[in-house]
């Protein structure tokens, strides 16, 4: 809490020390920065959506249909972006997809894409590494979610003759909704603050407000500025996640109470 306490301390201040709102009257004022604000929600939004879409499968099959020998292998594989630079992980994605790289030489001998065509420096180039970042921890938590599902439980469905869709609508979601919602706030709220991939990747229209506050602070003029638009990200970000959260959770006791 000391450092968030500190920001709300600087965010509200002058360069002398006094209490002052024009920090926050200039960023929400400014069509500029309402607009950056826009676009981060909406890419982090759409990073987390496509990261646990992805995600949850792959840890439903990790969870169900995988050896139990050769889990940790598996689950190994998964945490190695954990313990990889990040930097390292973005400069390899590039290699993926500029112009030569493997996947566009694939999409160019599909006829999709030209020979020396490449999605370099564009808002796509961003929103791919940063789910190829954030797919571990939507693996990681949606395999917790399968695997504290009873087996007996899909069974005694099956059983009854519910099929896939009221399996999954009735049974699964409920059931999984809490951690999904426990991963959208991870992967929202780390996704939101990034200004490397935006920076490496995104191209000036794939630019975020990390960019900004990053940019910022390294001048070291008017940083309390910078603190305020930090602070007003933070908000944003916790309304969000806060909707997203309340939805889910509107979801489960609604579908619970058809259940009954």
């Amino acid at each position: 809490m000391l450092p968030l306490g500190a920001l709300l301390v600087v965010g509200f201040t002058t360069d002398a020390g006094a209490f002052t709102l024009d920090n926050f009257a200039e960023m929400l004022g400014t069509p500029t920065y309402l607009m950056l604000l826009g676009r981060t929600l909406l890419i982090a939004f759409a990073v987390t959506v496509i990261a646990i879409a992805l995600g949850w499968p792959a840890a439903w099959a990790l969870a169900r249909y995988t050896r139990p020998t050769t889990k940790p292998l598996i689950l190994g594989f998964v945490i190695i972006p954990y313990i990889t630079s990040q930097l390292l992980l973005i400069y390899g994605f590039v290699t993926l997809i500029q112009a030569g790289g493997p996947i566009m030489s694939l999409l160019s001998a599909i006829g999709l894409t030209s020979p020396q065509s490449s999605i370099m420096y564009t808002p796509l180039a961003a929103i791919l590494v940063m789910v190829q970042e954030s797919l571990p921890t939507a693996i990681l938590v949606m395999y917790s979610a399968s695997e504290q599902i009873d087996r007996s439980v899909l069974e005694a469905s099956r059983t009854l003759g519910a099929g896939k869709g009221f399996v999954f609508t009735r049974v699964i979601w409920p059931l999984s909704s809490a951690m999904i919602g426990v991963n959208f706030a991870i992967t929202f709220v780390q996704t939101v603050g990034a200004f490397a991939e935006p920076a490496i990747l995104g191209g000036p229209s794939g630019q975020m407000l990390g960019n900004v506050i990053s940019s910022q602070l390294s001048t070291g003029v008017h940083q309390q500025f910078s603190v305020a638009i930090s602070l007003v990200l933070l908000v944003a970000s916790l309304a969000i996640v806060g909707i997203v959260t309340g939805l889910l959770g509107w979801s489960r006791r609604a579908i619970s109470g058809v259940a009954r």
